[in-house]
């Protein structure tokens, strides 16, 4: 027997509710909220979510994208940045969320899924003081 683990009930709700919308979705999701409960696992919704959105965005090829910068980025810098994120992970479209971090200095940071591109000024000049700090 395997193990309930939040994932497998995100596959589970996906295929209960894909293709369903309305009247018709209520009941699946009612049935997938009782699941948890008694399963006790109530206390993991939240990662049921984010396993759940996960399985949707590989479906749909979303990527999901936070951008760090120094500073405040116009339109075209910003839909160029997500332009290239599109390219790189070949997804079908991206949904990103801009910060903003004066201690960067400059550059970006892009952080998808678990992969993290530090092209800041900051993280520049880190790698700069390590190498020069090494023994020769």
């Amino acid at each position: 027997m395997s193990k309930v683990s939040p994932k497998n009930i995100a596959e589970a709700i996906y295929e209960a509710t894909e293709g369903k919308s309305g009247a018709s979705l209520a009941p699946a999701i009612k049935n997938s909220v009782q699941i948890l409960h008694s399963k006790r696992m109530l206390g993991k919704s939240e990662e049921v979510l984010k396993e759940l959105q996960n399985i949707f965005d590989k479906k749909t090829g979303t990527i999901r994208a936070k951008i760090t910068t120094g500073r405040d980025l116009g339109t075209e810098e910003r839909k160029r940045i997500e332009s290239e994120i599109k390219e790189n992970y070949k997804g079908k479209s991206v949904v990103s969320e801009f910060f903003k971090k004066e201690e960067l200095l400059g550059g970006v940071r892009i952080e998808v899924g678990d992969e993290v591109r530090d092209s800041s000024y900051k993280n520049q000049l880190e790698k700069l003081k390590n190498f020069l700090m090494q023994e020769k």
